[in-house]
């Protein structure tokens, strides 16, 4: 909603995040239309499994964030490492999905490699922004609010996926957890596509 209000005022970066949250919402309404209409995808004791979009979408999320973070450093280094942070987790993610949990079961490791390779591209981010010589207003920056998005939902919901497979009945509470995550995520990354031009001090 943020992106088509402010869809004029978008600069590059801020486009490339629009496209990923778009389909990140595309991603999850589908998630619903499987459970709801018991679309076969992969069967789990009679029941429509979505877990294989989920392993996709992992894997969409991996390499779009690299490619918002590879616009976002200024510094060749850093724009490498985040194709190489890219690379790596693809291939973890890919190996986890076919030959360690599969793709019936609910990736919990694939979560995990994400968030980790999340939570480095956003610090590298934060430390490129201490490291400059020019004065920003931080509130002013749409990968500043993105990065905090990024780094408070990976860094509590990493835990969550690790201990997926063993909260057992707490199971619910698990996703009230993540819902009040991604909803918090999803507020800072609204305030990301309705930030102007950056502005210095």
């Amino acid at each position: 909603m943020a992106a088509i209000v402010n869809r004029r005022h978008l600069n590059h970066l801020q486009k490339i995040a629009a496209v990923f949250f778009i389909i990140s919402a595309l991603f999850d309404f589908s998630l619903l239309l499987v459970r709801h209409f018991n679309i076969t995808l992969i069967t789990t004791g009679g029941r429509a499994n979505n877990a294989p979009l989920i392993h996709l979408f992992i894997l969409v999320s991996v390499f779009f964030y690299a490619l918002i973070y590879f616009y976002a450093f200024n510094k060749l280094t850093l724009k490498k490492l985040s194709i190489i942070f890219a690379g790596i987790a693809g291939v973890l993610i890919l190996t986890n999905a076919f030959f360690i949990e599969g793709l019936s079961k609910f990736p919990s490791i694939g979560n995990t490699i994400l968030s980790v390779t999340l939570i480095l591209l956003s610090l590298l981010y934060f430390w490129q922004l201490l490291d400059q010589v020019e004065i920003v207003r931080l509130e002013k920056q749409p990968m500043f609010w993105i990065s905090a998005g990024v780094l408070s939902y990976c860094s509590i919901n990493i835990f969550l996926f690790m201990l997926i497979r063993s909260l057992g009945s707490l199971s619910q509470n698990f996703w009230t957890i993540h819902s009040i995550i991604n909803i918090i995520a999803n507020s800072l990354f609204a305030i990301a596509l309705f930030c102007k031009p950056r502005k210095t001090i």
